[in-house]
């Protein structure tokens, strides 16, 4: 008899797994699915000076753990693409089909790793709201509505601050993993919202173009966190991308 596999949910930074609900809301009720927390986030327990690699290793254990056969489909977005990236490079046995969503391969640039630095500065000095409220809005869409803004605010503001700050810094350090995306053997499908500033068009075609057995979906309308702002959208590429993957034995 098929075995049915799961399908695990990687969320993005600075949110934590409740960020999925509306897209699992949309997609269909056959695939079991896992949404785990990274450290620290939605009350786990704080990881002090975890990286992408220690995300991406204690997944690979989750679902050994957790699943028939421990393989699953691993889905990650933006933070949860970079894990779910080095995933599917440090532990291929336990990847399926690799979703990657607005995310990219390469490390932080110069200027990204110092607004990093000016992000934790922020947040330690008690300065987070102001930090937050910019992020926020850089991360949907500028025509996102106001219920999917709010409710994007209210999930942001329960991260302790610590969370943030180990998050940053593991987003600071992440490796530049462009070499490796020939590594990868899962079929691969890459989304992108087509009006993402983030991790745009150029850096889901870097993915797409790298990796070996890919599809690419362009979300019209969606910002960087094209599964909040475009649920149905995304759910629905997701579902005819998995279903279409041959079952393992």
């Amino acid at each position: 008899m098929p075995v049915t596999i799961p399908l695990v949910l990687l969320h993005p930074y600075p949110a934590d797994a409740t960020f999925w609900n509306r897209l699992r809301t949309e997609l269909h009720g056959s695939r079991p699915i896992l949404a785990p927390d990274a450290p620290g986030f939605g009350g786990t327990p704080a990881l002090p000076g975890w990286t992408i690699a220690t995300a991406a290793d204690r997944i690979a254990d989750t679902i050994a753990q957790t699943t028939p056969g421990g393989r699953a489909h691993v889905m990650g977005l933006s933070m949860g693409g970079y894990t779910a990236l080095a995933l599917a490079i440090r532990h291929p046995n336990r990847v399926v089909g690799l979703v990657l969503a607005d995310t990219r391969a390469g490390a932080d640039d110069a200027a990204a790793r110092t607004a990093r630095r000016g992000a934790i500065a922020d947040v330690r000095a008690g300065r987070r709201t102001a930090y937050l409220a910019q992020a926020i809005s850089n991360l949907v869409a500028d025509t996102a509505p106001q219920d999917v803004r709010d409710e994007l605010a209210a999930c942001v503001a329960r991260q302790p601050d610590a969370s943030l700050v180990d998050a940053l810094g593991a987003l600071a350090g992440r490796p530049d993993r462009r070499g490796e995306l020939g590594a990868i053997a899962s079929p691969t499908l890459v989304i992108v919202g087509t009006k993402d500033t983030i991790t745009p068009l150029a850096a889901a075609n870097e993915l797409a173009t790298g990796i070996r057995t890919t599809r690419m979906a362009q979300i019209v309308g969606a910002g960087h966190l094209s599964a909040l702002e475009r649920p149905q959208a995304v759910a629905e590429v997701v579902d005819e991308f998995l279903d279409g993957l041959p079952v393992p034995d």
